[in-house]
């Protein structure tokens, strides 16, 4: 069933203050915009699909019991993703607790396994997975949601000159693991980044 048009073009801040309001389909509207990219965001920290999934989902419903604080003087982009991030690390924080150790979860690799194994390990923003986390995410957030060194600073609670840095030290980091010298300057941006990006 094809959303209403209003729905879609309606900004992530419209939606936002509507679901507010009451809108469920305006809920649903910035849940289906967001899940991938939240969850290739988080998938990087928490290292488990079902833990990442498990993970959206809470971010979404925590981001709907508190939509009524949200300021749309702010881009809703750059809220959405904090509470995500302060769940994961609230999340990474209980599994280092003594006795919570959780037991890695293996599997035979099948032909299919295989094939998209090489497939991603050919995606850019796969290698970028090798880097240290907050440099995947301030690559991430740079590149695939196009945000500014304020912005993002405000989610990763640190300076916008951080911000600077670890961009530095990412494209130098990733530029290695592409097997070259110099700067990283193909990165994919915007939509295209997030369609490239694969969904491990």
């Amino acid at each position: 069933m094809d959303k209403p048009a209003e729905l879609t073009e309606l900004s992530d801040e419209e939606l936002a203050l509507k679901v507010a309001a009451g809108s469920r389909p305006c809920y649903e509207e910035l849940v289906c915009r967001y899940t991938p990219r939240l969850f290739h965001f988080l998938r990087a920290r928490i290292g488990s699909d079902q833990d990442t999934e498990d993970l959206v989902q809470e971010t979404f419903l925590k981001a709907y019991r508190n939509m009524g604080r949200y300021n749309p003087e702010f881009k809703f982009s750059t809220w959405i993703y904090t509470v995500a991030l302060r769940l994961a690390i609230s999340f990474y924080r209980s599994r280092k607790k003594p006795g919570t150790a959780q037991e890695p979860q293996s599997r035979e690799a099948n032909p299919e396994d295989l094939v998209i194994q090489k497939q991603e390990s050919q995606n850019i923003w796969s290698l970028a997975r090798g880097l240290k986390r907050k440099q995947f995410q301030t690559l991430w957030l740079r590149y695939a949601e196009d945000m500014s060194a304020r912005e993002i600073a405000e989610i990763l609670r640190v300076t916008p000159g951080q911000v600077r840095v670890l961009l530095h030290r990412g494209r130098t980091n990733l530029a290695r693991l592409y097997g070259r010298s110099g700067r990283v300057g193909d990165l994919p941006e915007g939509a295209a980044a997030r369609q490239e990006a694969p969904l491990l």
